[in-house]
Order: C-alpha cells, then structure tokens, then sequence
C-alpha cells in the first residue's frame, strides 16, 4: 500500500505553458509486493510525509500526516500508535491498514479527542480486536486533483471470471489498465456479475491478466464473466522517485503498469558479476523503507 503526497509549499506544481511539474513523496506501508507498488497519479494527498523536514526546515514529522502502528478500542475511545504532530480537534483520515481492528478504520475521518508525541484518540462505535504491528497512514490533507488532461481512449476487455475476498474484488480479464483507472464491468451472468452493472470501479492494481478494486460492500457474489470497459488516469511523460535520506535502497517507476519497484543488491550468495539489483521480494517492508523519505518529481504534458 502507498499513499502519495503533493508537497503543499512551494514547489508542489510548477505550471508553464506545455507540462505540470509535480513535486511531493510517497509514503509505503503494509506489506511488499514482487509485482510492484501501484501509483494512482489520479490520488495525491496535500502533505508532507510523517518523516519530513519542512520547507523552513522545521519539523520531524511532516504536515499532518502520521505513520500508525497500533489500534485499540476500550470503552468507545480509540487509541492509535503512531508518531504524530496532529492535536485536538484535527479531522484526520486513514488509509492502508490491514489488521482486524485497524482495516475498520480504513477511509474513515475522524476528530482528534487527544495527541501525544506517541499517540493519539478519537470516538468510536467499532470494535475489535487490538491490532498491534499493523502499519498504515492517517493524514489530515485534503486530495488534490491534477489539472491536466484526461482524454485517454476508452480500452475494452472480456471479463472471464470475478472473485471477492474481504474488501476486493478481482477481476480476471485481458487489459492494459493502470492504477486509478476508472472501469465499468457491464457482466451478464453469475452471482456477483449483474449486479455490478453500471457501478464504477477505480482499479487497485493490474496485470496483463487481471485485475483489482475495492470490493462494494452492498454487493454480494463471487462469479459472473461478461465485458469491461474504462479510461486510464493521466501518466506523466517524465519522472523520477530517490531517497532523500540515502536509505540504500533504489526506486524505480515502470510507466507500463504504473507501479514503482523497491530495489535492492540481491543477497551475497547470488551475487556474480555485473548482476542488476533485484525487486524487494513479497514481504513487510523493511525499517529502511518504512522511514525513508521517497521523494519524486513527476512532469504531465497540459496539450
């Protein structure tokens, strides 16, 4: 999972007559995928990362955006884990969480009661069970959308099957989707498929194969196959993502699927001559990616 953010001052966008410059970082939390880190440029967050340094230098913990490790719930207050700068009566949002107890909280605003430097509260009607080691993002920025074009052709595909696990659906059908794509799944038969007809879908993550969204939560079903149709978010012509803190790790952006790749030296035993560094592997990011600051600098044709 990722959040990226759109530094708010002064240089987020840099507008001239021919490209929009974007300036900002993405924040990773969750778990690694070998696949690559989907980038939605349609969902940027005004902000800087929870371990930012500010324009004028200030601040170790960005604006307004914090990384969570823990949730617990007693007696309606909900306590969050989580260095912070947030203070009371902050609206604040959360995002990528993946416990029992914290993925209630996922897309949900809520109001700061209380903020230490460690952690904070709010009210709360959910329960469930405490989630320690869970590692996601709550942000008080708002989403800015971008303004450039967003005229791209209309890509069809054949669904052949559907599938529900939790809170996503998957997809399986040939297409050339990327992340933030708006997708409409027009599907004739099964149990899950009719009823998805003229529901919007914005895609998680894809292959050449298949591919993802956040499941409805109205709907039920797992089968249907039929027809897909959908229109891709704007993609920057040019960009770039380091590690302003020398992390050791490299970030690279594969414009073809949308997805950023962590990479690493590949371990000892396998190194020989001139090998390429290799993909971080299926598993939680490690300390040295969970607090580097990813920063990146994406530029968008405006004709």
């Amino acid at each position: 999972m990722n959040a990226l953010l759109l530094n708010p001052f002064p240089a987020g966008l840099d507008s001239t007559q021919t490209a929009l410059t974007a300036n900002g970082s993405v924040q990773l939390f969750g778990s690694a995928v070998a696949t690559g880190e989907p980038i939605n440029w349609a969902a940027l967050i005004d902000g800087l990362g929870y371990n930012e340094v500010n324009f004028a230098g200030n601040g170790v913990h960005g604006q307004n955006t914090a990384q969570t490790t823990g949730f617990a719930v007693s007696a309606g207050i909900a306590t969050v884990t989580a260095a912070n700068n947030f203070s009371t009566a902050q609206r604040v949002t959360f995002q990528g969480n993946a416990g029992t107890l914290s993925a209630l909280f996922n897309g949900l605003t809520v109001t700061v009661l209380t903020a230490s430097a460690s952690q904070f509260t709010f009210a709360t009607a959910l329960t469930g069970t405490t989630t320690t080691g869970d590692v996601g993002l709550a942000y008080s920025g708002r989403q800015v959308f971008l303004p450039v074009p967003g005229n791209g052709a209309t890509l069809l595909s054949t669904v052949t099957a559907l599938s529900a696990s939790g809170t996503t659906l998957t997809v399986t059908a040939a297409n050339t989707y990327l992340p933030g794509a708006q997708v409409q799944v027009n599907v004739a038969t099964g149990t899950l498929g009719p009823k998805l007809a003229g529901v919007n879908l914005t895609v998680l993550n894809s292959t050449s194969t298949a591919f993802t969204a956040v499941m409805p939560s109205a709907l039920t079903g797992t089968t249907g196959t039929g027809t897909a149709s959908g229109i891709n978010p704007p993609q920057p012509y040019s960009v770039k993502f380091w590690s302003a803190l020398n992390s050791g790790y490299t970030y690279q952006y594969s414009m073809t699927t949308g997805c950023l790749f962590v990479d690493q030296v590949p371990a000892a035993a396998t190194l020989t001559t001139a090998l390429p560094q290799s993909a971080l592997a299926a598993a939680a990011y490690p300390a040295g990616v969970l607090n580097d600051v990813i920063l990146y600098e994406a530029k968008f044709a405006k004709g």
